[in-house]
């Protein structure tokens, strides 16, 4: 193994925003690993802050050690102890002492602290294998990204989720163990969701998953959104295809497009996932909080079509976008409780400020799922949370909420008739208002 990878200081093909953040105090250093377009083998590259900027140095390996500032060395070490007791020459005539190596973070993990086992999936993105850590055994998930190593369009993708990935802990998120840069192949190292995606389960499953259980995943998806939402994160890409199980615990996943803000504007000429968007984003282009709970509301759609179909799957992307942008919104699924409906409709708003927030939809999941899932709530096979007194129904006002009383029994003929005159006008409403480039459809 090269002599860098030994140091605890250094960071491999770390990209210079994410090492700026770990050097903070003057003298502070780490190595880093850039990508050589031209021959191939990464430049080893000595970063240091220097007062108020962070200063980069290029150390050329030879075949009898390192070559820095014009003088050659026999390794790593001679050059560091030679500039922590000597003034290392900047070339603005400024000058710094190496104070401080900065040693990785516990997210920083490298090749042998993993086992890949086996090919569970692949993408665009690349290859999902199965593995474990080698320190304890835990299962894990580990995201292969295809890169060849000379470009940094492909690593520059996977930070993007790691900053978001590490700063969340919650059940309903799938858990984020680390990334691995020491070298290629870059990989994001997971949670194991050995029960694979929910898109999948409805798929191969279809009338199998009882219609208490398909709430039970509506309630327990609404607790990850409201988490990320409290922390100020949208995850752009709510969809049944991004929540995973382990056992009967649904997780959000996939972090690739979510962004650590309130407003993230976004480039409408680039695809987008055109079934699941909000109307107002081809106007504004701005995704927000509610964007993400008109998603929401599409998965709850994805839920309850029995058998599933990709929402609007016999339309191609440019109609879905017209319809919508004129009005038109997916006919409730036959099988959806009429407490869901309501809900789903809710997040469909076309005024985007009506919508509820992931709070509101959470606790409205909440006070449902416990109508649905009383007995396994009260045997403990649920997860039971404490919920607000002022959600405590009525015998009245759970009727005029939940309409039959009984919730898993099949609408009556008055109901379906209104459901059919309801989907019925709702299709006449797709009058198209605009049109730009056509959206791939996702």
């Amino acid at each position: 193994m090269a002599d860098e990878h030994a140091l605890a200081f250094f960071h491999g093909a770390l990209l210079d925003e994410d090492a700026d953040t770990f050097l903070l105090q003057d003298g502070d250093y780490l190595l880093q690993a850039k990508p050589d377009r031209r021959y191939g083998p990464p430049r080893l590259i000595l970063a240091v802050r220097r007062g108020t900027r962070i200063r980069r140095i290029d150390m050329n390996k030879t075949d009898s050690g390192y070559r820095f500032l014009g003088k050659n060395y026999s390794d790593l070490q001679t050059i560091i102890q030679l500039y922590t007791s000597k003034p290392l020459e900047l070339p603005n005539g400024d000058h710094v002492y190496l104070k401080r190596p900065i040693a990785k973070s516990k997210f920083q993990l490298i090749h042998k602290d993993i086992k890949l086992q086996k090919k569970i999936g692949s993408g665009a993105y690349g290859t999902v294998y199965k593995g474990v850590l080698t320190k304890d055994s835990r299962p894990i998930a580990v995201k292969r990204i295809d890169s060849d190593g000379k470009t940094d369009q492909a690593l520059i993708d996977m930070m993007k989720e790691c900053r978001v990935m590490q700063l969340y802990d919650h059940p309903n998120i799938v858990k984020f163990y680390g990334y691995i840069v020491d070298r290629t192949p870059y990989l994001l190292v997971m949670e194991l969701c050995s029960d694979g995606a929910v898109e999948d389960k409805l798929r191969s499953m279809g009338r199998a998953i009882p219609t208490n259980r398909r709430v039970d995943f509506s309630m327990q998806a609404s607790k990850g959104l409201e988490y990320l939402h409290s922390k100020n994160c949208i995850h752009r890409d709510i969809a049944t295809r991004n929540c995973l199980l382990h056992g009967t615990v649904l997780k959000l996943a996939d972090f690739g497009m979510c962004r650590a803000t309130t407003i993230y504007k976004i480039d409408l000429t680039k695809p987008q996932n055109v079934r699941w968007l909000a109307p107002e984003v081809w106007k504004s282009g701005e995704t927000r909080f509610c964007t993400d709970i008109y998603a929401f509301g599409v998965m709850l759609w994805e839920l309850f079509e029995i058998p599933y179909n990709t929402p609007y799957h016999t339309w191609p992307a440019y109609t879905v976008k017209e319809r919508v942008m004129g009005g038109y919104r997916l006919p409730a699924p036959k099988e959806m409780p009429d407490s869901l409906i309501m809900l789903m409709k809710k997040c469909w708003d076309h005024d985007a400020n009506r919508r509820p927030t992931a709070t509101e939809v959470r606790k409205q999941l909440e006070v449902i799922n416990s109508i649905f899932n009383e007995d396994d709530l009260k045997t403990g096979r649920m997860d039971l949370v404490e919920k607000d007194k002022s959600l405590v129904l009525t015998a009245r006002s759970r009727s005029m909420m939940l309409g039959p009383s009984t919730p898993t029994k099949a609408s009556g003929k008055g109901q379906k008739a209104k459901r059919e005159r309801d989907d019925n006008n709702n299709s006449k409403m797709g009058t198209v208002t605009a049109r730009a480039h056509t959206p791939s459809q996702r």
